[in-house]
């Protein structure tokens, strides 16, 4: 049973990126479902592979999965929640080729965040 629930998450990961818009606004951060966070870990790691990070760049990716967790950790992603965890996410921007600035731009727009990507 325990396999077929982390099946079915993977498979729920996969099909729809975790949009940290959606959730219930009136959950408190604190509150966050279980089901919630692991699908999350899966969008940091499908977002790490689709980057293809070289070796060089790879030194900056804890800073960034630890910004993507805690967006996707609270109930409502607004300017100011952005403007917190871009310092940690700059780094590694500014060391992507075009491929990889285009990948992370689609993966931006999926997540709904495509209005905040200014701000990095």
């Amino acid at each position: 049973m325990r396999q077929f629930r982390i099946a079915v998450l993977f498979l729920v990961a996969m099909a729809a990126p975790v949009a940290a818009q959606e959730a219930d606004v009136a959950a408190p951060a604190a509150k966050v479902s279980v089901w919630r966070v692991a699908a999350s870990e899966v969008a940091i790691a499908r977002y790490r592979a689709a980057l293809k990070l070289t070796a060089a760049q790879e030194k900056y990716w804890p800073a960034v999965a630890s910004a993507l967790r805690t967006l996707a950790r609270l109930p409502k992603v607004d300017e100011d929640a952005v403007r917190r965890v871009a310092p940690s996410v700059s780094p590694l921007l500014a060391t992507l080729d075009d491929q990889q600035r285009q990948v992370a731009m689609g993966l931006v727009q999926k997540a709904g965040l495509a209005q905040y990507a200014s701000l990095f």
